[in-house]
């Protein structure tokens, strides 16, 4: 069954203190959970202006820094832009040298390369730079860690301003100006600009805070800031959204050649475009050859130029995602054989050939895969370099920082962040990493999905939808709300796409319908057909087609309800307890060819509401039998009940007709999968109810034959069935649960132990991720076991013991169980009788109430 992909957080409830006109309220508290509470507050977050930026100056060294670059401007000195190998470096440098080039500045820049040189400032290209008869070196995106550097750029006649937004160290770089917003005596009001972000408020001092020189930039700023996964908040927010619009009508040529090579219409680019499309094409250039090839594309002036370079970037964009997946593929292979996931916290993988370029690409791949931090280690020669990512709860700059002693080289974020390292240094750097990680709460190994808000039908409107999108641009900081709505049943599924792998869904409740994608979910299809009523989270989106734009939910994942009340326990251990030998008197081998002739004079009902038609036969003056085929109907029906006295007097309760005082209720529910468990009662009962419908076509010939028409209340649909389906997927053994319980007892055997609780057993399984086991599924796997001749046990209360044991793969054939079998024949037995229940609905009449 599903269970999800996620463990959903559900945001606390929250509400507005005040309303805003034409403002939908589930924006309003999707703000005020954001932190976006007071109404100035909301105001300025959903106005959006440049005019809300930040004054340059409140940056640290903001003063020392224009003063230096002007005089530079003004003498002729020559500058170099030093920029880094990743988008925001990239667009960063680009955009210092346009501006200062227009400024009348002799500017030239380097970027170090990614392989040879790596991350930050070099003594060598430091060197090679002064040669070049540079005076003045700005860094972008780096620098914040280049104490030594610095001092040699001084020794070679240079000066230094540093800007970047990296976490700085103790020891910050003696440099001229060191304008970071980080940094501990920085009163700068916003902390978290990208590197771009903090070029871009050095260009503006310069300007005088020029409001037209700021939005002839902001289209390479959105880039660097939505690419470097800053919080877009605050300052990011302005620059993002307003960076957007600029960029939709941008007259780059290095822009446009890249839009086109991406076949992407300038007016529709969005963040999601920028993360997904854009920023892997300027990363890829850095990553495999050369990010002066980036650069250049974004100052390129001249068409030709523009769109050869554009060419140029999509071909080594190709040429990373091949290099990529391969090392994914060693890499999973060599953690599955590897890593002991109960001993160590932290995945720590090296390998030699993996190109440093594309590792954190495929750390990040993994973290999400294994739900724990990864660090990948290229080893070349002597040397190794790492890229780490992280998950909430463990900051992995800080890890870095206490087992700097280890490293060559560190810097990074609290998520992500790269080294240096020995390779001889690499076994003793693992078991460090994992001990300091023994302080992640265990919770943290569980992938997220944070809610936002559950939804009700009536909320789900093109309205909100159209809302949200005041709310843009998305991203790190300012996520797209994620919203749930529950009980929700399916209507309508089908696979679609070139590989089918995406599902088309129409969703329903309270009579309410609402189309739904979703993406890579397509392998679901087969359950979901048949699924009790699901639980989504979602994107609330507008899906616009030729012209027509129409809601839909865009699924982020999706639950199938388990309901763990104290009655649905009672329900299932009950009926479970009997379920088994009453399929060993399941008989589906003497089927005749008309087996669909059920009777004319019986007849369906169509009921708006199965429970309210129930308690309405129960208020009557006549005695009113309801059976019940699964637990799971029973519970839907009994939770409702329970909220009137009627239940408390009039209705008994039972799983078999063998009760004495079965016969001084008025009203019985009977739930028992027997086809004919009812008939004992069929004389003293006026209205005989069937709430659900039973496992097969035959054995609904079976409940309802000889029984008189006018008594019989054929109440379920099609849709019902979804139970029973539950039923059987509930009981089936996989080979998973069949191996781990053979290696519970075996090795319980080894240690000359022939006894153990249901909880324990339960508990290991549940501790080997089959989170779904419980009482009745060992029980059954017991069973099956014991058929395959494997063991032989008895239980007392919840204490099995094991009489016999015999340990033998070759005979672990599941198919020769008879359990197994009957098990596999029903689910296909309720999989036929879904198909054909229409054509048995059109042979019988019909009624609606």
């Amino acid at each position: 069954m599903i269970d999800g992909n996620y463990l959903w957080e559900l945001c606390p409830p929250v509400i507005p203190s005040y309303n805003v006109k034409n403002l939908h309220p589930v924006i309003l508290k999707l703000l005020k959970s954001r932190g976006i509470e007071k109404k100035e507050d909301v105001v300025r977050f959903l106005r959006v202006s440049v005019d809300d930026m930040y004054n340059p100056f409140l940056l640290k060294d903001m003063e020392k820094a224009v003063t230096r670059v002007k005089k530079a401007i003004l003498n002729g000195e020559k500058i170099t832009v030093y920029g880094d190998y990743d988008v925001d470096g990239v667009t960063g440098c680009a955009l210092l040298v346009r501006a200062l080039r227009e400024m009348g500045g002799n500017v030239d820049f380097y970027i170090p390369s990614r392989l040879e040189e790596g991350y930050g400032l070099n003594k060598e290209a430091v060197e090679k730079i002064a040669k070049s008869g540079t005076k003045l070196i700005i860094t972008v995106d780096n620098g914040i860690a280049s104490q030594e550097e610095v001092i040699y750029a001084k020794e070679l006649g240079m000066d230094t301003v540093i800007t970047d937004h990296h976490e700085p160290h103790d020891d910050v770089p003696k440099a001229i100006a060191v304008i970071n917003p980080k940094q501990k005596d920085c009163s700068y009001p916003f902390k978290e600009l990208a590197g771009v972000g903090v070029a871009l408020k050095l260009i503006q001092a310069l300007s005088n805070c020029s409001r037209e020189v700021t939005v002839k930039l902001l289209d390479l700023v959105a880039l660097g800031t939505i690419a470097d996964m800053v919080p877009l908040v605050d300052e990011n927010r302005i620059i993002a959204k307003c960076g957007i619009n600029v960029l939709r009508s941008t007259d780059k040529k290095g822009l446009l050649a890249l839009l086109e090579e991406c076949r992407l219409s300038v007016k529709n680019i969005d963040e999601e475009k920028i993360s997904y499309i854009l920023a892997p094409r300027l990363n890829a250039a850095g990553r495999l050859l050369d990010a002066a090839l980036a650069v250049q594309l974004l100052l390129a002036d001249e068409e030709k130029e523009a769109q050869k370079l554009a060419k140029d970037l999509e071909v080594l964009n190709r040429e990373r995602q091949a290099v990529e997946t391969k090392i994914y593929n060693e890499a999973k292979e060599y953690i599955l054989k590897n890593v002991n996931f109960d001993k160590e916290k932290v995945i720590v993988a090296s390998g030699s050939g993996w190109h440093p370029g594309v590792i954190g690409i495929v750390a990040s791949k993994l973290v999400q895969n294994f739900c724990i931090p990864c660090i990948l280690i290229s080893e070349e020669g002597e040397e190794g370099r790492g890229s780490a990512r992280s998950i909430p709860g463990f900051n992995i700059f800080e890890a870095l920082k206490q087992l700097s002693g280890m490293l060559d080289k560190f810097g990074g974020h609290e998520q992500a962040a790269g080294f240096t390292i020995k390779v001889n240094e690499i076994e003793n750097f693992r078991s460090k990493i994992n001990e300091l990680a023994k302080s992640i709460a265990k919770d943290s190994w569980e992938m997220k999905l944070k809610i936002d808000m559950e939804l009700t039908p009536e909320e789900l409107t093109t309205e909100l939808a159209e809302q949200l999108e005041l709310l843009k641009p998305f991203g790190f900081g300012n996520p797209k709300p994620v919203f749930v709505c529950r009980n929700m049943s399916i209507e309508q599924i089908k696979t679609v796409g070139e590989k089918e792998n995406h599902l088309k869904i129409r969703l329903k409740k309270r009579e309410k319908e609402f189309s739904a994608i979703g993406f890579n979910f397509g392998n679901y299809k087969n359950q979901l057909e048949i699924a009790p009523l699901i639980d989504v989270a979602f994107w609330l989106e507008l899906n616009e087609w030729e012209g027509n734009k129409k809601l839909q939910l865009n699924l982020k994942d999706i639950k199938i309800p388990f309901l763990r009340d104290e009655i649905m326990i009672k329900l299932e251990e009950e009926y479970y307890n009997r379920f088994l030998n009453v399929i060993r008197e399941m008989d589906f081998n003497n089927v005749e060819e008309n087996r669909y002739s059920i009777g004319n004079e019986i007849k369906f009902i169509k009921v708006k509401n199965k429970r309210k038609y129930v308690k309405s036969l129960f208020e009557s003056d006549k005695r009113t039998l309801v059976k019940v085929n699964t637990p799971y109907q029973a519970w839907r029906l009994l939770a409702y009940l329970k909220k009137f006295d009627i239940v408390k007097s009039d209705v008994g309760v039972f799983f078999n007709l063998d009760s004495k005082d079965i016969l001084s209720k008025k009203n019985v529910i009977l739930i028992d999968p027997r086809a004919d468990s009812h008939k004992a009662l069929s004389d003293v009962m006026e209205e005989i109810v069937f709430y659900d419908p039973p496992f097969s076509v035959e054995l609904m010939k079976d409940h309802i034959l000889d029984l008189p028409s006018h008594k019989l209340h054929l109440i379920f649909n099609r849709e019902d069935l979804r139970y029973n389906y539950l039923v059987c997927e509930k009981l089936l053994p996989g080979k998973q649960i069949l191996a781990l319980t053979l290696g519970f007892v075996y090795s319980l055997s080894k240690n000359k132990k022939n006894t153990f609780s249901l909880n324990e057993l339960v508990d290991y399984l549940r501790s080997r991720n089959l989170k779904k086991a419980d009482r009745i599924i060992v029980i059954n796997v017991l069973n099956v076991l014991e058929e395959l001749g494997i063991l032989k046990y008895v239980i007392d209360k919840d204490e099995a013991k094991v009489l016999h044991f015999n340990f033998n793969l070759k005979r672990l054939d599941i198919s020769l169980s008879p359990t197994y079998q009957k098990l596999l024949l029903l689910r296909k037995k309720v999989i036929e009788f879904y198909n054909n229940f229409q054509n048995i609905q059109e042979l019988l009449k019909q009624e609606e109430i």
